[in-house]
């Protein structure tokens, strides 16, 4: 494919891009929108901010426009991404910019006033980075009850404190996808850009995993990963993202992607015996958790609490994902696991 060849070949007339890949959340669009307006940045950095539609229906557009008129973000544009998926959003937005820094920003993430100054000034200072990830924190619509604060950390919530701090080089430990800032250089030598594997959510579709994805593999590149605390944000979560029903089809999409996702970060080539010995752990966690809960549910008349049936639709997932890995292992082995 020559999509990264295509950003290659452009020259960069800004420092840093903000990338918006949104579908259909007109609303908080412009929330965002509007933290990114009263930016406080460095008149020495040239930035600009992409929005990228990924077959919006609702008033994106509109709200896209409005801003342009405003002309207070300058430059803004937008562009439409035909193909559904928030990877593929993510990759147009890549290759239809050229700056060596690009930010990936939802489009329900509320940035702070000097977001984009730490960015730049974290990556001028640290050249070996290939990516950065921000402190994420929720903002609840509602006040969320123990079972969504339990599983807080699958709505994108990254708060390792105050301190600057560098990711392990190896290990299950990675960044987040609100807020990430990656290094085009080391984005380009990841090769993700021309073999994706993971696509991310599609519409309605609670897949995930592709900013995972991009990050070990960035870091498999032999490139560093800072979680940088100076750069915060608010991740907005609105109520109905916080029932009991939502979370089991969140939790069954990370699932789904699990033995990639664990492959990469243990930069463990994907033989028969290594997706083997996926397939036979994830059936052996479902199987143990179907049958705790015909014995402590079912036969004893105790209902399915709700952190259990959450679990159990995580298991589900991972077992899903692999047979998924089993039967789509041609397509997965065009990626290089330990690089």
């Amino acid at each position: 494919m020559e999509l990264s060849k295509r950003s290659q070949s452009v020259q960069p007339d800004q420092e840093i891009v903000v990338a918006i890949c949104t579908y259909n959340n007109a609303h908080l669009l412009e929330r965002t929108l509007a933290t990114i307006e009263r930016q406080q940045v460095n008149p020495s950095i040239r930035w600009s901010v992409l929005v990228i539609d990924n077959n919006s229906t609702d008033e994106t557009p509109a709200v896209v426009q409005k801003y342009v008129r405003y002309g207070r973000i300058s430059p803004l544009r937008s562009l439409h991404e035909p193909c559904q998926g928030l990877a593929y959003a993510r990759r147009r937005a890549v290759c239809e910019t050229a700056s060596e820094l690009i930010a990936f920003v939802d489009d329900d993430c509320l940035l702070s006033p000097d977001w984009v100054q730490q960015a730049v000034t974290f990556f001028r200072e640290h050249p070996k980075a290939g990516a950065a990830g921000s402190r994420v924190q929720l903002l609840w619509e509602v006040p969320p009850d123990s079972v969504v604060l339990q599983f807080k950390n699958s709505l994108a919530c990254q708060d390792r404190g105050d301190l600057l701090l560098q990711m392990p080089s190896t290990g299950d430990t990675y960044l987040v996808g609100a807020g990430l800032v990656l290094r085009r250089s080391a984005l380009l030598a990841s090769g993700w850009l021309d073999k994706i594997t993971l696509v991310g959510r599609k519409g309605k579709q609670l897949t995930s995993g592709e900013d995972v994805e991009i990050v070990l593999r960035i870091r498999n590149a032999g490139y560093e990963l800072w979680y940088n605390p100076a750069m915060q944000l608010q991740h907005y979560i609105p109520q109905r993202r916080m029932s009991v029903d939502y979370l089991c089809r969140l939790q069954r999409g990370i699932g789904q992607t699990r033995p990639i996702i664990s492959a990469l970060a243990n930069r463990r080539t994907p033989t028969l015996i290594v997706r083997l010995s996926f397939l036979r752990s994830s059936a052996s966690c479902l199987a143990r958790m179907i049958l705790s809960i015909a014995y402590k549910n079912v036969l004893q008349g105790r209902p399915v609490s709700p952190e259990r049936k959450v679990y159990l639709y995580s298991y589900l997932g991972f077992f899903e994902g692999s047979v998924q890995f089993i039967f789509q292992y041609y397509r997965i082995s065009r990626i290089n696991f330990r690089e």
